[in-house]
């Protein structure tokens, strides 16, 4: 829960991200014996609270800083990182009326930068693309175990290239090629993630009997993949974004 409400994913129902913490008031596990207002959490659950403004005016800058230049090498590594990691944001709160209508907001972004993962993949060589299977079938390419093709698919482990789907081939055309019997290829796949977290909320004490206040937060992840390769079919950029909006206004009278 956060402020008081629901604070879940309804499709999946696990929860969603929490505020950083410069904007984190109170925070509070329980496990075990709950109250009812837990009931439908069977193991544990936790309770969240941002923070509100107040009658003086304050508010933090912060930066955290992860970088290879840092690092030592990992003692089974070949070489060292490449890590590039800043986290950085601020926050601020104060009173719009004294004693009565109050601010806070805050932001948090972070910006990871990395060398490229090598990923394995196999691609149709040029000799299956001629419709000659023997290498790709064989004992080598195989966890040394030899395939066959079978009937109606081809004789002695070559097919009719005419048999072969149009549309597969313009893709196949478009992929890399590689010089390897096997049509292994190593391709290194950069990830370069982006987040950010924004935070606003206002507080109103009408009485000491009656309050309100409204929250709003948002939280954008974008994970930028670029897979560096000659051809144009996987030198396209992918820029995948999640956004996660959280929206409360709550009403309290005593």
């Amino acid at each position: 829960m956060l402020d008081g409400a629901m604070h879940n994913n309804p499709y999946d129902n696990l929860n969603l991200p929490l505020p950083f913490p410069d904007a984190l008031q109170e925070f509070k596990l329980e496990t075990s014996s709950q109250s009812a207002a837990q009931g439908m959490h069977s193991g544990a659950s936790v309770n969240s609270v941002t923070k509100s403004g107040t009658n003086e005016i304050h508010g933090d800058l912060f930066e955290f800083v992860r970088n290879y230049k840092f690092n030592a090498r990992d003692y089974f590594a070949t070489k060292r990182d490449s890590l590039k990691r800043n986290q950085f944001g601020g926050t601020a709160g104060g009173p719009i009326v004294k004693n009565k209508l109050f601010f806070f907001g805050g932001y948090q972004g972070t910006i990871t930068r990395k060398g490229p993962n090598d990923s394995i993949s196999f691609v149709p060589t040029a000799a299956v693309l001629a419709g000659d299977w023997t290498a790709m079938a064989s004992a080598a390419c195989n966890a040394g175990t030899p395939r066959t093709l079978r009937a109606p698919y081809g004789t002695n482990n070559r097919i009719d290239p005419s048999l072969y789907s149009k549309a597969a081939l313009n893709i196949a055309a478009k992929l890399p090629q590689t010089d390897d019997p096997c049509g292994k290829i190593n391709v290194p796949r950069i990830s370069r993630p982006n987040e950010g977290q924004y935070i606003g909320k206002v507080d109103y004490q009408k009485s000491s009997r009656n309050s309100l206040f409204g929250r709003y937060m948002a939280t954008v992840t974008q994970h930028r993949r670029r897979l560096p390769s000659p051809t144009t079919f996987l030198r396209r950029l992918s820029a995948a974004a999640k956004i996660s909006r959280n929206l409360i206004l709550s009403v309290t009278h005593s």
